[in-house]
């Protein structure tokens, strides 16, 4: 057991400082949150008691005593030791936070311990951290949404707005539960297009390996045999042994080209010039544009009728409902559709001025608007297109899957093929 000097903050807002003895820091800092108060500093004392009780000391407005080794929640940048601060924190994580944190706020628990019991439900480390800072911060007097923007890893402008619109309004429970909500329906439609597209990835994998086996150790074998034979050798033969034979030599250029080629290209990709080129050329391939469309206008038409639903005004929501398109063409579509609206005019004007945007969305926009439920009505347009979306998939994988079959299975037969043939025309030649 140890002792622990602490400085907290009560519920009404007071400094309490005193002592308790627990066996580790956590244990003292589950102690005072029994006690309804919240840490600003806890420093262990160098002695250890064999059975004390916690000693509550005079209040005291002064800081805590200088200590060379921070307490674990000593001020608002705290970081977990070693490598916690380095692991991810995914959407997952956000958007199960968000649930439980409007479970406990509609039970009736105040922020402040709401926040202390996820620091202790959370397993990311990287998060307890973060979550630890945000109880801190709101501790001190900051409003929820500032403390979060000070998290920009973990939670996104559009989170940010949600909330902050949810405290502004004094509902939010109900936007945190939004938030959740529209995370779980991200992170289902992100798992439907990577499931889908699982098989595919492994048989141009499986392809990949078996061309590299053909071409580094099946046809230099036969190329032994071919010149103990001797004699002419048929043109697909010597095609298929000379890039063998280039492959056997050149390799590390073969590499270092594919290796080159990839730089250039994700060097290009970061130039704004190069990024615009790439997504117009998403947008104009076949099966894929509209793949890429469709996601698109459900991430758009989500994330914005889940911010008007929150509350955020209309144009900060088209800002952070832009970023959401992840497409720098569809993006300007957007801008434009922010400016009309700033004029006073439709949002549904500019939009179906774009080739881009469905003429069923502009239109089913342009209801919601003159009906005054435009947020409703772009969550139906969402879950519209995330069906859309997953019959667009499976068609792709459905004409993906056969083509690469075809293709892997005419690469593999032509190998063989070539290397049959010169026994074929000895057999001829042998009658």
């Amino acid at each position: 057991m140890a002792t622990f000097a602490y400085k907290a903050k009560n519920e009404s807002g007071g400094i309490v400082t005193g002592t308790l003895v627990a066996d580790t820091e956590q244990a003292a800092v589950s102690t005072l949150d029994r006690m309804q108060l919240f840490p600003l500093h806890l420093e262990a004392r160098s002695e250890r008691v064999a059975d004390a009780k916690a000693a509550p000391a005079p209040k005291s407005d002064a800081g805590p005593p200088t200590h060379p080794r921070a307490g674990l929640l000593d001020g608002a940048n705290a970081r977990p030791p070693g490598l916690a601060w380095r692991k991810r924190i995914r959407v997952a994580d956000t958007a199960l936070f968000s649930r439980q944190l409007a479970d406990l706020l509609r039970a009736g628990v105040n922020l402040n311990r709401a926040l202390g019991t996820l620091t202790r439900q959370t397993n990311n480390p990287a998060f307890v951290a973060v979550i630890e800072q945000l109880r801190a911060d709101v501790a001190g007097g900051m409003p929820m949404a500032d403390a979060l923007a000070r998290h920009p890893d973990a939670f996104s402008p559009l989170y940010v707005s949600m909330v902050r619109a949810g405290e502004a309004g004094g509902f939010l429970e109900d936007v945190l539960h939004r938030a959740a909500l529209f995370a779980e329906k991200e992170l289902e439609l992100r798992g439907r297009i990577t499931g889908a597209l699982i098989y595919p990835s492994l048989l141009v994998t499986v392809a990949a390996l078996a061309i590299a086996f053909f071409v580094f150790y099946f046809i230099p074998r036969f190329t032994e045999i071919f010149k103990d034979l001797g004699g002419q050798l048929p043109f697909l033969t010597r095609v298929m042994i000379g890039i063998s034979d280039a492959g056997l030599a050149y390799w590390w250029a073969i590499l270092g080209g594919a290796g080159m080629g990839g730089v250039l290209l994700w060097r290009a990709l970061r130039t704004a010039q190069g990024r615009f080129l790439f997504d117009r050329l998403k947008l104009k391939a076949p099966l894929i544009g509209d793949l890429v469309t469709k996601t698109a206008v459900a991430r758009f038409t989500r994330t914005l009728g889940t911010l008007l639903k929150s509350g955020v005004p209309i144009l900060t929501a088209i800002e952070i409902a832009r970023e959401a398109l992840g497409n720098q063409v569809l993006q300007l579509d957007a801008t434009e559709a922010a400016a009309a609206v700033k004029e006073g005019r439709s949002l549904a004007e500019p939009l179906g001025r774009s080739p881009h945007f469905p003429p069923v969305v502009v239109d089913m926009i342009a209801v919601g608007e003159e009906s005054g439920s435009l947020d409703e009505v772009l969550g139906h347009v969402a879950d519209a297109y995330d069906r859309e979306v997953d019959r667009s998939v499976r068609i792709f994988v459905s004409l993906l899957e056969p083509a690469l079959l075809v293709v892997m299975a005419a690469v593999v037969g032509l190998i063989v093929i070539s290397m049959l043939l010169p026994i074929y025309s000895l057999q001829g030649s042998m009658r």
